[in-house]
């Protein structure tokens, strides 16, 4: 697998330091979270990685082999940077003839389209389509040069539910094509489902980081609720709360299982089961 380095990614604006030297990897095939509260740092890292904002120092490489610049990663990666936006007043497909055209592509609009579920769009005109189309036509101009890596800005931003986790499929559906995917966002819980990896960024430096994989052991609060009184003890070796029906613990995913079998044993099956996300656990341990 292909595989970006990023070192001491560093950036002041004046006496304003924003980021303070991280460092992270997008690893192709793997869908990488990068999260953090407002002012972190996060649509800066992007901008630095899109060569738009010349950073106070860094250093990139591929599969090992430094590069000369941020500015190489272009040939590389594709940008969604926030909202796409497009010429309104033209066709999804022209749109994208004209992006690919611009750039000297061999990449055929209307096999984008399709990829990113817009082939019955493909003649309307863009004034017409939706903020989640409008979405999905970005991913496709972010598709037009194959990139072996995707940077994704708050690619979720005003999309209702339904697009939402559409966006979500697709994002899943590239990264199994071999995609190396960073994207931020808000949506912990969402995007926790999907990734492989993640950042967390607060005041400019990496608080934590890692593969979710390796997070799975850590205890998290798990709500079982019940349409029955429960007894008092349940013969569970983990501290737990009963009120009102409702059975609150704190417990690991294969600690879980087991109150499960145990609560299934005394056959008080639960009618809704909530597991806190561990994105959110962790995110909210820099707010405290």
């Amino acid at each position: 697998m292909r595989k970006l380095e990023i070192q001491n990614m560093a950036l002041s604006y004046g006496n304003q330091r924003i980021l303070k030297g991280i460092d992270f990897e997008i690893t192709e095939g793997k869908i990488t979270a990068l999260i953090g509260p407002n002012g972190a740092g996060k649509s800066s890292a992007f901008r630095v990685l899109a060569g738009l904002v010349a950073p106070d120092s860094g250093k990139i490489s591929l599969d090992e082999k430094p590069l000369k610049d941020f500015n190489s990663l272009r040939n590389h990666c594709g940008y969604l940077l926030e909202s796409a936006d497009f010429y309104p007043y033209l066709s999804g497909k022209k749109n994208l003839d004209l992006f690919i055209g611009l750039t000297n592509s061999t990449a055929d609009a209307l096999s984008l389209l399709e990829k990113v579920g817009l082939s019955q769009a493909a003649n309307k005109k863009v004034q017409q389509y939706s903020r989640g189309m409008k979405q999905r036509l970005g991913l496709a101009q972010v598709l037009i040069d194959n990139p072996s890596f995707l940077i994704l800005d708050e690619p979720f931003n005003g999309l209702d539910p339904e697009v939402k986790e559409q966006i979500l499929t697709l994002l899943v559906d590239l990264k199994n094509q071999g995609k190396g995917i960073l994207v931020s966002t808000h949506l912990l819980e969402d995007i926790e489902l999907i990734a492989d990896d993640f950042i967390l960024l607060n005041q400019g430096e990496i608080y934590l980081a890692g593969s979710m994989e390796s997070y799975q052991i850590d205890k998290q609060n798990v709500t079982f609720h019940f349409d029955k009184n429960l007894p008092n003890s349940l013969g569970i070796d983990l501290d737990y709360s009963i009120k009102n029906n409702i059975l609150r613990l704190k417990a690991s995913i294969e600690e879980t299982k087991m109150v499960m079998k145990k609560l299934f044993e005394l056959e008080y099956i639960p009618y809704k089961v909530e597991r806190s996300s561990i994105l959110y656990d962790k995110y909210m341990e820099i707010t405290k």
